[in-house]
């Protein structure tokens, strides 16, 4: 029984092994033919479900062209000192934060510091005439929420 088991897991494990060597020679295979000395796919954006509108390099020059369910046109042709411009931009706004976590935090931070500070500056209500306080100031509230309180106790 453990044999026939056994058996049974090391095929299987055996004809995976296999599927997986073959998909990875054909996805080279296929990776290898798709390649081109001469044009190039250098952007792809999608516009909605089925349009996108793609640069391609050819040579030294650059297309954009619209790819459609039946259509497939070329929209413009770009001159390459623009994109290198736009590369030059890209770089120096990839040096910047997109989302300055700290600069956030530092707010919400100042916001409670100054809330508690206002607390601590308001008025109380009776004064402070030992270390207890906090406790008395405690106590004061729970009769002031008691008295508002319109199921009271007789």
């Amino acid at each position: 029984m453990w044999l026939e088991l056994l058996g049974v897991v090391l095929i299987f494990g055996s004809i995976l092994f296999l599927a997986y060597v073959a998909a990875k020679y054909v996805g080279k295979k296929a990776a290898g033919s798709m390649k081109s000395k001469h044009m190039q796919v250098i952007e792809q954006i999608s516009l909605s479900l089925d349009k996108r509108l793609i640069l391609v390099r050819v040579g030294t020059d650059y297309f954009l062209f619209l790819s459609g369910k039946r259509e497939f046109k070329m929209v413009a042709r770009v001159r390459p000192d623009k994109i290198a411009k736009s590369e030059q931009h890209e770089d120096k706004t990839l040096d910047e934060p997109v989302f300055d976590f700290r600069r956030v935090l530092n707010k919400y931070i100042s916001k409670s510091d100054e809330k508690t500070h206002m607390k601590n500056t308001r008025g109380d209500t009776e004064p402070n005439t030992s270390g207890n306080s906090a406790i008395k100031k405690n106590i004061h509230k729970l009769w002031q929420l008691r008295e508002k309180r319109y199921d009271k106790e007789v």
